[in-house]
């Protein structure tokens, strides 16, 4: 669930701008408000940790984790802040608070450093600061950092973390290639050959039948408040507009007068020309291939006589053939008959033979026989202003303060109100609504907006369809009523319960088979309701092949000591498995193909450069004595998740 934070530590280069604590604005990791010390409500005025000779306020870690949450809800509309913490979020962004005032540190004590200029050139290479010429822009930059609540000092401060990172971290982490004689034992690894057994201990026949009462059931509910959560939903009042709903005014026999006049020598008589040429590298060459062609050789064939292409261009205007040679040229081109031959003529390229292939006359057009071309597209351009203005008039006047019914009303829009929805568009508790498609951009903006009342326009369909559109209200996050959810509850409280049994007969066949015993004879000792004996196993390479996700008992498998036996539970109270293993062969390193441990080798360099970086981010935290405050963190921890609620 914290995909969008793990990513950031997938690659070399990725631990080195964690370390830095970098939020990449390009990116859309919207920082927020570092106040440090500032209090936002709960745990609040004290530091959750100190590192060297700087605090981490507990306000400045809440809003580094909303802000991971909220980028990390981008890629996974339905994910609760309570799922986000329990998944390791609040552990993840701490640490890199911690790596990251640390690094600083680390990097400053060893004589680098940031000069101003350096972490200009760095903002103003960020394409979010973009305008429209794709260059920097200063109101652009000043509007971003005022909507994230940003001051420039915080945005300068992670730049400068970022650019120390680089400059110390990249080159540690940066591994051009690794020795056949490291990699062999690596090789050797990933050929290795284990052989198992599994068995299955569901929890559903462990299950009780009776029903525990409410006061079991909601004492479980509070034990698990994050599993039956439901996200924040949303309901959005909007009004739809199209290009059908904005009158466009009628195009006038003047206007197409005044666009026939003003653009006379487009319907006046013309001409457009097409024409074989080819450049010769040297006058000589030109003038044999023009003496061939002048006595009735296909220019073609006196091109390749002397090792040239010809090639023949399409329709040509005499502008815009002149753009390709000459005024001069075009001019004398133009004054030719069909099937002339042209030049040589010096070029920027060489010389240039070219022979006149074809003559399309162009008639000119009167007035009348202009206009219904003339009025089609005033007519489109007057559509395309007319819905832009209706646009911008909209726009204007929710940016006035004017609410979604008053903008409504003056515009005679029908207005509708969504159901309270979830980022994807399902509605908890109506099955049978489905959302339009054509709705869905809107909702997805909705999401992205602070607050309720204020108004919004969406754009359904590119230049054809519109929704303007105001957030209603906001459901936090929140269980459904208890009367709602107790079937489930109890559904799951079974499952729970007779998880308990399960680990428990798991637990006693580990115990039989460390007593000597066969992993059969100690399943068949342990009752029933108990899956048969399997065999599992394979090479370490076969494990994750094709991209896919590794069996937990495989991946339990590779990493037990032979001989032993392991638990393993199953997601969800879905019941334990037993695994024992009981063979692993390993081929010896110096007997493998060079060829195999040269592929292994490549790929490894990243990965030993990871572990370098590791490794100094380690030290940099151990230089600066971390002091982590457990108790305020654990107080972060139950008030993001609802396990208490924050103080007033």
């Amino acid at each position: 669930m914290i995909t969008a934070i793990r990513r950031l530590f997938g690659s070399t280069i990725g631990k080195v701008l964690a370390l830095g604590f970098v939020v990449l604005v390009g990116l859309a990791f919207a920082l927020g408000d570092v106040t440090g010390n500032a209090n936002f409500g709960g745990v609040g005025g004290a530091n959750a940790a100190r590192v060297g000779n700087t605090d981490i306020g507990v306000g400045e870690l809440r809003d580094r984790v909303k802000q991971a949450y909220d980028q990390a809800r981008q890629q996974q509309p339905t994910l609760t802040m309570a799922a986000f913490v329990e998944s390791g979020g609040l552990d993840q962004v701490l640490d890199q608070l911690v790596e990251g005032a640390a690094f600083d540190q680390f990097a400053s004590d060893l004589g680098f450093g940031v000069s101003k200029r350096l972490i200009d050139g760095r903002i103003a290479d960020l394409p979010v600061f973009a305008g429209v010429s794709g260059k920097f822009d200063q109101t652009r930059f000043e509007t971003f950092l005022r909507q994230n609540g940003i001051s420039e000092a915080q945005l300068r401060r992670d730049i400068r973390q970022q650019l120390l990172a680089e400059q110390l971290a990249s080159p540690v982490g940066t591994m051009p290639a690794i020795s056949p004689a490291i990699a062999q034992p690596y090789a050797a690894l990933l050929m290795e050959q284990r052989r198992g057994q599994a068995t299955f201990i569901p929890a559903s026949p462990f299950a009780p039948a009776a029903d525990p009462g409410d006061a079991v059931l909601k004492k479980y509910l509070s034990q698990h408040t994050a599993q039956f959560t439901v996200p924040e939903r949303r309901v959005i009042q909007y009004a739809l507009f199209d290009r059908a709903a904005v009158p466009v005014p009628a195009v006038t026999d003047a206007e197409i007068a005044k666009v026939y006049k003003d653009n006379a020598a487009q319907f006046a008589a013309s001409e457009t020309r097409r024409f074989a040429q080819v450049i010769a590298p040297d006058q000589a060459t030109a003038n044999a291939i023009a003496t061939k062609v002048r006595a009735g050789t296909p220019l073609t064939t006196a091109a390749q006589a002397a090792g040239l292409s010809a090639a023949t261009t399409g329709d040509l205007t005499q502008s815009s053939y002149a753009a390709t040679t000459s005024a001069a040229v075009a001019k004398a081109a133009f004054a030719a008959k069909s099937g002339d031959v042209l030049g040589p003529t010096q070029t920027g390229l060489g010389w240039a033979i070219a022979r006149v292939e074809n003559v399309t006359p162009k008639p000119a057009r009167s007035l009348a026989d202009a206009s219904e071309e003339i009025r089609t597209e005033l007519a489109k351009n007057k559509a395309n202003e007319a819905i832009v203005d209706y646009y911008n008039a909209l726009q204007d006047a929710v940016n006035g303060g004017a609410s979604i019914q008053e903008v409504a009303a003056d515009r005679k829009l029908t207005l509708s109100e969504t159901p309270a929805l979830l980022a994807n568009g399902q509605a908890p508790g109506q099955p049978g609504f489905a959302l339009p498609p054509e709705l869905a951009p809107m909702v997805a903006q909705a999401f992205q907006s602070d607050g309720e009342g204020d108004g919004h326009l969406a754009t359904l369909v590119e230049n054809e369809k519109f929704a303007v559109y105001s957030v209603k209200s906001i459901v936090a996050a929140a269980p459904p009523p208890f009367a709602q959810i107790r079937p489930n509850l109890l559904a799951e409280w079974r499952f729970a319960e007779g998880q308990k049994v399960a680990r428990d007969k798991a637990r006693a066949i580990v115990k039989t088979v460390e007593s000597g015993k066969s992993l059969a004879d100690a399943v068949r000792t342990a009752g029933p309701n108990i899956g048969g004996v399997q065999p599992i196993g394979g090479t370490r390479a076969e494990l994750g092949q094709n991209g896919q996700p590794v069996p937990p008992e495989l991946a339990l498998l590779f990493s037990m000591a032979q001989g032993s036996v392991k638990t393993l539970e199953i997601p969800g109270n879905r019941g334990w498995m037993v695994i024992a293993l009981d063979e692993v062969r390993r081929p010896d390193p110096k007997s493998i193909e060079p060829g195999r441990v040269a592929a292994i080798a490549r790929p490894l360099a990243s990965a030993f450069g990871s572990e370098l970086v590791d490794q100094l981010a380690a030290e940099a935290k151990r230089r600066a004595n971390v002091k982590i405050n457990k108790d305020l963190v654990e107080q972060l921890r139950r008030e993001l998740t609802g396990a208490t609620q924050a103080a007033e």
